[in-house]
Order: structure tokens, then sequence, then C-alpha cells
């Protein structure tokens, strides 16, 4: 009788385990599910604010700035109809940037 409980405990213990290993592939699959989905939906452009935006580009246009391409600088603003970055369309601060970063190379 003895052996027919230790079977039973073992069986028990297995049941137990079968149990959290489905668990756990359950959880696992939900995981991978809400990545995929939010994958998806991300468009691979960072959300940001504007004023960053803005603080960002600032800080591309000064950097190149002071690498001796004030002119150049001055001329993408008036590429985007601005006399300062204050002028220039929010919409615009990805493209500035990119823009800026480009000035000598």
């Amino acid at each position: 009788m003895s052996m027919m409980n230790n079977l039973d405990l073992k069986l028990k213990e297995l049941e137990t385990q079968i149990d959290q290993a489905k668990e756990t592939v359950q959880s696992v699959r939900q995981l991978l599910s809400s990545n995929e989905n939010e994958a998806s939906s991300y468009d691979g452009q960072p959300k940001r604010n504007p004023v960053e935006d803005k603080v960002t580009v600032r800080k591309m246009l000064a950097k190149k700035s002071a690498e001796g391409y004030t002119a150049q600088v001055k001329a993408l603003l008036h590429k985007f109809g601005a006399e300062k970055l204050s002028d220039v369309d929010p919409k615009d601060y990805k493209d500035l940037y990119y823009s800026a970063e480009g000035l000598g190379q």
C-alpha cells in the first residue's frame, strides 16, 4: 500500500508541475501577444514632445554653428521659412534636425 501512496503522491506532484508549466506557457503567450500588438502599433518614430524637439533641434543648430557652419544653419532656417528657430513650424523640427545633422558631411 505504501508503494501506491508514493506513486499517488508523485502523480499529484507531476500534475502540479504540469499545471504550473501550462500557466507559464500561457503567461508567455500573453506577453508575446501584447508585445506583438505594441510592435505593430509602433511606427518606428518616437513620440516626442514638441518642446523637447525644439530643445534638441536648438542644440544641434548651436553645435553646427559652433563648428563653423553658421551661414549654413541660417540658410537652413530660411529653407524652412524662418529667421529663427522659434519661427519654424514644430512639424518641421524633425526634418530641420536631420538637415542640420548633415551639415559638413
